[in-house]
């Protein structure tokens, strides 16, 4: 299993030519296919992908991980891109995805619903855990063992005058399973990656988790309650831990302090290969 970062927070010192962004966006290459997890805000994955020597076309499915812009706003690039791969998302019945920055300051977040519309052909919309391909899953039912992160709250669903908030039922966690084990991505883990780390064990169990990729949405979080979620991921015996992006460079380098060697950062043109 191969796990290229095309887009990432953060820039490559060794490649500066590497564009970056806030959003996410991975090329997996497993069992002989080829999917993506998530294509960032922009179409600058896409960019990424052409000096990468990625080729698009050659990719058969892209999960996205939740409704926010930052892990599908580019869908519109990745369309003209590739014009065969099936774009999963999780069934979404409210009117609008906001972020409420201030008394009277809401934004929209969520995807394009028009373009959405315009490509029914090539989106399916799942309220189910599912197996897309050999060693691919999708997995929507996600237990509410652990908190979600405190920084969610500002975060909100508006349906109508009505705005409340945003219980994260659009958010799946994506899992590529391997002869060995699975590797877990989290997106920003708005459920909680703890959360996400038990709907993995219950979906699959008895199989060993090699590593979690993705962002932890601890940005918001006080350190005390980051360094309580990294004891925890700890205590999971996870090999390998990739993270970075909605997790916050503060809340990393605490995460670091507590997991050591096996906590590695995201950045644009990272691989991750799994035996």
């Amino acid at each position: 299993m191969k796990i290229t970062t095309l887009l990432e927070n953060h820039a490559n010192p060794d490649q500066p030519e590497l564009l970056s962004e806030h959003g996410l966006s991975f090329y997996i290459e497993n069992q002989g296919h080829v999917v993506m997890s998530d294509v960032g805000q922009t179409g600058k994955f896409a960019e990424n992908a052409a000096i990468l020597g990625i080729d698009l076309d050659l990719v058969e499915a892209v999960a996205i991980s939740h409704h926010h812009y930052d892990h599908g706003g580019g869908l519109e690039r990745f369309l003209k891109e590739n014009h065969h791969a099936t774009i999963y998302l999780r069934q979404l019945d409210y009117t609008a995805l906001v972020a409420e920055d201030g008394p009277g300051a809401i934004r929209t977040i969520g995807l394009d619903d028009a373009l959405l519309n315009k490509n029914q052909d090539r989106v399916t919309l799942i309220n189910r855990s599912r197996e897309i391909l050999p060693g691919f899953h999708l997995i929507t039912e996600i237990p509410q063992r652990y908190p979600e992160p405190g920084g969610d709250q500002r975060l909100k669903i508006k349906s109508g005058n009505l705005v409340r908030p945003d219980p994260f039922d659009h958010e799946m966690v994506t899992v590529f399973e391997s002869e060995r084990g699975l590797v877990v991505m989290t997106g920003c883990a708005h459920n909680g990656v703890m959360n996400m780390i038990a709907a993995t064990r219950k979906a699959l169990p008895g199989k060993p988790i090699l590593a979690l990729v993705g962002g932890f949405h601890l940005v918001h979080e006080e350190p005390e309650t980051v360094r309580e979620v990294g004891k925890l991921l700890l205590a999971e015996d996870i090999p390998s831990i990739y993270t970075g992006h909605c997790t916050g460079d503060n809340a990393v380098e605490i995460l670091e302090q507590v997991l050591g060697p096996r906590l590695h950062r995201l950045y644009c043109g990272l691989e991750i290969e799994m035996p």
